[in-house]
């Protein structure tokens, strides 16, 4: 018996053996090397320090638009409607007079202002100024807009006052500023076509010169007369 199983376990052993010497060697890779991170370029750092700076202006300008909404809130309706009521004096044509003129002028000024933004020639500071200037000047319809819509304690008090010291200027301040971005519209409108066609004409005007210039040169040289033959 120990005859017959020694020539079996040999050969299995001799194909362990070779199995194992043609299975693949396991490779070791070595690791790769960190990437070093490249420093930061001068223009990175000042892009990334005005970042922050416009982050922190957004975030001051937002909670300081807040707390003065809520602290005007109280006191600008009331203020406004007493002022306007004694413009008025309760009297309704003046309601109405007064009412188109304030809706009229203060849509009227502010989007020709807003519309100076669009030149080239200024910067984007000259712009967010010129911004600022066409707000402020909104001021009025919008102090009349609060009252009429408003649901605050001061925004209804204002409206009462206004519906007896003031009648009529709230419907008249709202026709005022439709008649008055209407204007603006057309305004606008025209202004930015006559634009264009001073800037076609210039250019018109440029060519010609340019083809005045070059006629003469590209017109051949006239002939010289030839002598008549002596008799």
């Amino acid at each position: 018996m120990s005859d017959s199983t020694g020539p079996a376990s040999s050969s299995g052993a001799t194909a362990d053996t070779s199995m194992t010497s043609d299975a693949p060697e396991n490779k070791v890779t070595p690791p790769k090397p960190a990437k070093a991170k490249k420093p930061a370029t001068p223009e990175q750092l000042e892009r990334r320090k005005a970042i922050v700076r416009f982050a922190i202006f957004v975030v001051v300008g937002a909670l300081a638009t807040v707390l003065l909404y809520f602290l005007l809130s109280a006191l600008i309706p009331r203020w406004w409607s007493q002022l306007v009521g004694r413009q008025v004096s309760g009297r309704i044509s003046q309601g109405i007079l007064l009412g188109l003129i304030y809706g009229f002028v203060f849509t009227f000024l502010p989007l020709i202002v807003l519309a100076q933004a669009r030149h080239r020639a200024f910067g984007w500071s000259a712009k967010g100024l010129i911004v600022l200037i066409a707000a402020a000047l909104t001021a009025p319809n919008l102090m009349t807009l609060g009252i009429a819509i408003g649901t605050s304690p001061a925004a209804q008090a204002g409206d009462r006052t206004m519906d007896v010291t003031a009648p009529g200027f709230r419907y008249a301040s709202l026709w005022g500023v439709v008649l008055g971005a209407l204007a603006a519209l057309v305004v606008v409108t025209v202004s930015i076509l006559w634009e264009r066609r001073t800037q076609e004409l210039k250019i018109l005007r440029a060519r010609v010169d340019q083809l005045e210039k070059e006629l003469p040169s590209a017109l051949p040289a006239p002939s010289e007369p030839k002598d008549p033959p002596k008799s």
